[in-house]
């Protein structure tokens, strides 16, 4: 299958919008967006006690153009993971865990050791399983997952992995690299890539760079993924028949 047959994605924090509020993700462009954004991930927030304050808005957002939504939240590794979940929770409320897949964002080592950042790592993964009965996503790249994670302590995960081609210098943005990834050692599938870091912004006047990823497979096999019926709405843009977007 060609890099461009794989469904498309983008992923957004407070960054993405500017420190005033000003200038917000305008979700009625990436719904226009050709290739089609076929799933957003947002991240929710960091270790025990930070909430991306745009969280709600990107949810709600990327719901009402009817795309698939991630969570995804930053891991500290040397604090209690129970603490870290208990907050990724309250930020989730009451979301349907069988078509909003969750994240862990494994990239901060914090000078702890290969030990503490897996343990950690796996209480967190088993956390999620219980409470939601599947299992999540961990999102990283293979080189640090080599360097500071044993993957065969760890339960079993998805893996989105980030691998970019050589940045072009500034203004110029960089194409995606072209999947798969490379795998860290002891995995051997990967679900998502994030393919682009500097790729052009999408909606997003705040910031001008944008990531881009890769779902492995077609928008049909990611909607089945993410547990969703593909019955056609109506276009929120337009109000008309729109096919291509579903619940």
């Amino acid at each position: 299958m060609s890099a461009d047959q794989l469904a498309f994605g983008i992923d957004l924090s407070r960054w993405n919008t500017s420190a005033d509020g000003k200038q917000k993700v305008n979700f009625d462009i990436i719904a226009k967006h050709d290739p089609e954004v076929s799933f957003i991930a947002m991240r929710a927030g960091v270790s025990w006690g930070y909430q991306d304050p745009w969280f709600p808005y990107y949810m709600s957002e990327a719901r009402r153009i009817n795309r698939i939504r991630l969570a995804y939240h930053v891991l500290f590794p040397g604090e209690n993971p129970i603490s870290q979940m208990d907050n990724f929770f309250k930020i989730l409320g009451d979301i349907d865990f069988q078509k909003v897949p969750l994240v862990l964002d494994l990239e901060l080592d914090h000078g702890q050791t290969i030990k503490r950042i897996t343990d950690t790592t796996a209480q967190a993964i088993n956390t999620i399983i219980k409470r939601t009965g599947t299992k999540p996503f961990i999102y990283s790249r293979a080189s640090w997952v080599n360097q500071f994670v044993t993957v065969s302590d760890l339960p079993p995960v998805y893996w989105w992995l980030a691998q970019y081609r050589w940045p072009r210098p500034y203004p110029l943005y960089t194409p995606e690299h072209i999947p798969p990834p490379t795998l860290p050692a002891g995995v051997t599938s990967w679900k998502i890539m994030q393919t682009a870091s500097r790729a052009p912004s999408i909606g997003a006047p705040a910031l001008y760079y944008m990531d881009y990823n890769r779902f492995n497979g077609t928008k049909e096999q990611l909607l089945k993924f993410a547990g969703h019926a593909q019955q056609p709405l109506l276009c929120p843009i337009d109000s008309k028949p729109c096919p291509r977007l579903y619940v």
